[in-house]
């Protein structure tokens, strides 16, 4: 295994300030913390957000734990992780003492390294920050304390949005335009340097049931038979029932299904959802499933949804659709089945009756419907926008930043905002 003396830059002296902005913003400070980055999103990010907080005479080192990690970050003030899973929580818990760091980063807080170096974290009471895509998007990121999501901090009661959006004036985010193919070339050369460092590498365990080249390959075919239908013509999509509730499903693998819900798989909330539609949803009432845009195709939902809809007798009421603009969708829906998706958001903001199964943030009495799935199709409860606007507005100033990860301008700016709200923390 390389040891972190092999890669590591020696980075102990504080770097000097780069701008007069950031000397301004920092005023005078305790001696230079030390920022721990363990993981991060694709692209240039995290070597943008460290650059901001060693310009404030801080010190940022980051775990390599693959080549992609090397791809997105480089060699420099780094140490490298080759080792077996089973040792990354002792070895993180060392190295952080060894090294004395006061804070870590991270992007998103399920993968199994991650949470492990969370864990550690806590013991050490090293402060933890929590980086995510945005709860609104596209063009907020999301920046927490502890955890995103099913383990974030934000308030369980509905009166403490309303008391902390007294104290917050609405914000209007600038916006970067779409980023999908500066995105697809940064998880391309982030995989490209996984597989070249998997000699390296050895150990690393990849925290999704499936292996990336499984993945890319099956995003490639679906985008393919995409065009290939859009040139011949196509099969005409059935056409939209007057009358249905609509299901947003995660993306297979997502930890808002293996870990902030009570389902192992997507297939298991499918199973529940259309059970209970059959059971308890009235007559004429149609069922819309839409898969997750990232939704790579190996799990044939399409293919699960058919047969189980014909052994529960509603064969002709629930369709699958793969890739329809969500926004057409929500306008003539009469609720939403959602387990913790940003989607559910965007249908509350449009008035529509919620339901969640998962641990979401928006799972409050006035914002999602609270009587259970089996009576939602009947009587599906309507949210209070007024309490909708205090909580995104709440929101919005605790845990959002605006930016974007994919966006090279999105970056920049997402950046500058992360490194001043955790400067001032």
């Amino acid at each position: 295994m390389l040891r972190v003396a092999d890669l590591e830059a020696d980075d102990r002296a504080p770097a000097p300030l780069a701008s007069a902005d950031m000397r301004r913003l920092i005023g005078d400070r305790l001696p230079a913390r030390h920022f721990l980055f363990v993981t991060g999103p694709f692209g240039p990010f995290s070597t943008l957000l460290a650059s901001r907080l060693r310009a404030a005479g801080d010190r940022c080192t980051r775990i390599l734990l693959n080549g992609g990690d090397i791809v997105d970050w480089g060699l420099g003030q780094a140490a490298v992780y080759a080792g077996p899973s089973t040792g990354w929580g002792a070895w993180i818990d060392a190295y952080m003492r060894l090294e004395t760091v006061s804070d870590l980063i991270v992007f998103g807080d399920s993968h199994p390294y991650c949470a492990a170096a969370i864990e550690e974290a806590r013991r050490q009471n090293i402060r933890i920050h929590v980086l995510e895509e945005g709860y609104f998007r596209p063009h907020w990121i999301t920046l927490e304390r502890e955890g995103v999501n099913g383990c974030s901090g934000l308030p369980r009661d509905p009166e403490a949005y309303r008391r902390e959006a007294s104290r917050r004036a609405p914000s209007e985010p600038a916006s970067f335009g779409p980023a999908h193919g500066a995105l697809s070339l940064r998880v391309f050369l982030y995989f490209f340097g996984f597989y070249a460092g998997r000699p390296f590498f050895r150990g690393f365990q990849q925290p999704y049931p499936y292996s990336p080249l499984r993945q890319g390959l099956a995003h490639t075919r679906k985008y393919l038979g995409r065009q290939v239908r859009a040139l011949i013509g196509g099969k005409p999509r059935d056409p939209v029932p007057a009358r249905y509730f609509l299901v947003l499903l995660q993306r297979p693998g997502d930890s808002q299904i293996v870990r902030h819900s009570p389902f192992g798989a997507v297939g298991e909330m499918i199973d529940q959802v259309m059970t209970s539609f059959a059971g308890h949803a009235p007559p004429d009432a149609r069922l819309l499933i839409k898969a997750h845009p990232l939704d790579h195709g190996i799990e044939r939902h399409d293919q699960q949804i058919e047969q189980l809809a014909r052994s529960l007798g509603v064969g002709g009421r629930v369709s699958f659709i793969d890739d329809a603009p969500l926004d057409g969708l929500l306008g003539a829906a009469e609720g939403v089945v959602t387990v913790n998706s940003t989607g559910g958001l965007t249908a509350i903001e449009l008035g529509k009756p919620t339901v969640a199964l998962g641990c979401a943030i928006y799972d409050l009495p006035g914002l999602a419907h609270q009587g259970g799935l089996d009576g939602f199709w009947s009587g599906p409860e309507a949210p209070d926008p007024a309490l909708f606007d205090h909580f995104k507005r709440a929101v919005i100033g605790l845990t959002q930043v605006n930016g974007a990860f994919a966006s090279g301008k999105g970056a920049r700016v997402a950046a500058d905002g992360v490194a001043a709200r955790i400067l001032a923390d």
